[in-house]
């Protein structure tokens, strides 16, 4: 997570505030006063997340889940399935958002169950540092068969079909379910109560598509409908205008590094500021330029896209947060080596005299091919 100067957090905190008075939030979980009986599940799925479901449902009567979350936690995930379950919670992924690793796990949960958008799967893993690395092999393999029991074992209980743990345990990319697959998913859609909360929901999301948004989002116009900046040098503007420059500082900056060498780091080094919180480490705009150079020459050849429905942008007069998913292919005709993907990138963006900088940049690749 990006350490925000103190300033910038407490604009947020209080545009947050003044921007969803109407909308409670419980962990990873949302809730909205307008959608009643509905809780959003939006965001990463971490330790607790279940208690804040249990306090969600405390505070309010509960009868849907939408799950439009990247995954996160394991165990977490699957202890708020089994809540759902247990609770005769119904969820439902509508067909702009997406549902993967563990949110899936929560989606098969439901007591009813409606998949329309991207339902993707993958391997369990440990997230310590060298796990495979740290634990003698036959402790590191009973292990996993004993989680594997355990997941299998919980996930039973949603009448869930073996397909997919077929798919769920053959790739450590993630895999998403067909149009096919998700039918043999779906559960109890002919229930009326379900047609109806559904249909609210569908109605919902259309007032407000930004509602799946990830959390401090704001609304903006996506990324893919604007212009690249052209050239970046208006003073600070207003944070509705600020949104604007910040998306198409994405999309620039994607552009300029999709360029052959000698343009590209030229170019995005007019978009860093001069002291950066680079994926944990605070350093020199010299420093990031030599990251990126060493990462441009192992992959001289590039193609970064912003994938359109993905941005979010908060903005304040000190400066901007900005959320995508970026697809991407890299090559290297003299290694013979070409890979591609999907990764999350978050900015933190800075006003200066000639414009936003990235002051702060992280992310982590979510699907590779």
């Amino acid at each position: 997570m990006l350490r925000l100067s103190v300033a910038i957090f407490m604009h947020i905190a209080i545009l947050t505030f003044m921007v969803q008075a109407d909308t409670l939030s419980y962990g990873s979980f949302k809730y909205d006063r307008s959608l009643p009986g509905v809780l959003l599940l939006t965001g990463q799925i971490q330790a607790n997340d279940s208690f804040e479901l249990r306090r969600a449902m405390r505070d309010q009567t509960i009868d849907l889940v939408v799950t439009a979350s990247p995954g996160g936690n394991l165990y977490e995930g699957l202890q708020i399935a089994a809540i759902l379950h247990d609770n005769q919670i119904a969820t439902y992924l509508p067909e702009t958002a997406q549902c993967e690793s563990s949110c899936a796990n929560v989606f098969l949960g439901g007591f009813g169950r409606l998949a329309v958008g991207n339902l993707g799967v993958h391997q369990f893993f440990s997230s310590g540092p060298a796990a495979a690395d740290v634990a003698p092999k036959n402790q590191t393999t009973a292990s996993t068969q004993y989680t594997t029991a355990d997941i299998i074992g919980i996930m039973n209980q949603f009448d869930t079909p073996p397909f997919v743990y077929e798919k769920m345990f053959a790739t450590t990319d993630i895999y998403y379910f067909s149009a096919a697959e998700k039918a043999r998913l779906n559960k109890g859609i002919d229930a009326p109560t379900f047609t109806v909360r559904v249909a609210e929901v569908d109605a919902f999301l259309l007032r407000t598509p930004t509602s799946l948004a990830r959390p401090l989002a704001s609304p903006a116009p996506d990324a893919a409908t604007l212009a690249p900046a052209a050239g970046g040098t208006s003073p600070t503007p207003a944070p509705a205008t600020m949104a604007d420059a910040a998306l198409a500082l994405l999309l620039a900056f994607n552009q300029d590094w999709s360029m052959a060498n000698p343009q590209a780091l030229v170019r995005i080094a007019g978009h860093y500021a001069d002291n950066v919180e680079f994926y944990g480490k605070q350093l020199s705009h010299a420093e990031v330029m030599a990251e990126k150079a060493t990462f441009a020459k192992r992959w001289p050849t590039r193609a970064y896209d912003v994938m359109p429905g993905t941005v979010s942008v908060y903005c304040s007069t000190d400066g901007c947060l900005v959320d995508a998913i970026i697809s991407w292919t890299a090559a290297s005709d003299e290694r013979r080596k070409k890979a591609s993907g999907q990764s999350t990138w978050a900015l933190i963006l800075a006003p200066s005299p000639t414009g936003l900088k990235i002051a702060g940049e992280t992310g982590k690749t979510v699907k590779r091919q």
